[in-house]
């Protein structure tokens, strides 16, 4: 039995960044041959249901949870309390807190939307139509003690300038027994508790599910892929992906948006 591995923006799902019938027909080809497939993203279950996807493990928040097929956790690995109460009282930002399912901010709604707006990826017209309805799932002008007092699995924070980002690397530099930064790309701090990251979590799945590390698939496209692209033998990067993936993966494979990734995965059941 095989497990494949995949992150979801830049790699698995096309270019509006949804998934659609040829990916999930692949996905469903998978579990009828006997394997497995999990995505491994950034998102949390929210944002990655909204994907469009049909039903699969699911490793979310960069390792910070992992379900099964059925929606069952198999683990979670909540933030310390006292780093989120660092991250709310003793930092300047206007940081996103994530739970399973919604995500909480100090900030307001207008200064968020023109940030993320922003972000290249927001120009394609079918994305902003999904972030749209994302937004729905976000909670602007929190009380900070509300937000301390949900189980938070990861912080996110659009940097709006290079000093804002080297600033957080500081940070996490300075609490690296607590925190891991794991971002996507250089614009956005991914943040998640000590030792939680893709590639811990898909060797948690390997174990859970008795797999050896021979026979996992892994493909990412982004910084926060780094960790699992670098752990196992079967890795893989779109010709797409930033350089810093393609030089950790094992191997380079086609456009993220000429269905690789998929195709790919079927080529190797």
């Amino acid at each position: 039995m095989k497990l494949f591995a995949s992150d979801l923006d830049g790699t698995l799902l096309n270019r509006n960044h949804q998934s659609d019938h040829r990916i999930n027909e692949g996905i469903e080809k998978i579990f009828e041959a006997g394997h497995i497939f999990t995505v491994c993203t950034g998102r949390n279950l929210s944002l990655t249901r909204s994907a469009g996807l049909v039903d699969t493990f699911l490793i979310g928040m960069n390792g910070a949870c992992i379900l099964d097929k059925a929606g069952h956790i198999i683990s979670s690995h909540p933030m310390d309390k006292e780093t989120i109460r660092l991250l709310l009282f003793e930092t300047p930002y206007k940081f996103e807190y994530q739970t399973f399912d919604e995500i909480y901010t100090t900030g307001d709604e207008e200064t968020f939307t023109k940030i993320y707006m922003q972000n290249q990826r927001m120009r394609n017209r079918e994305v902003q139509k999904n972030m749209a309805k994302n937004l729905r799932k976000y909670h602007f002008q929190c009380d900070p003690f509300d937000i301390l007092s949900k189980d938070i699995y990861k912080v996110n924070l659009h940097c709006t300038h290079e000093d804002m980002y080297q600033e957080i690397e500081e940070l996490s530099k300075h609490y690296a027994d607590k925190i891991v930064n794991a971002p996507s790309v250089t614009s956005l701090a991914e943040i998640t508790g000590f030792g939680v990251t893709k590639g811990n979590a898909v060797k948690e799945l390997a174990d859970f599910l008795h797999i050896r590390d021979e026979d996992v698939y892994v493909y990412g496209d982004g910084l926060n892929d780094l960790s699992m692209l670098k752990r196992f033998e079967h890795s893989y990067c779109p010709s797409t992906g930033t350089v810093q993936a393609k030089e950790a993966a094992s191997y380079q494979i086609g456009p993220y948006d000429e269905y690789s990734v998929i195709s790919h995965m079927l080529e190797n059941l």
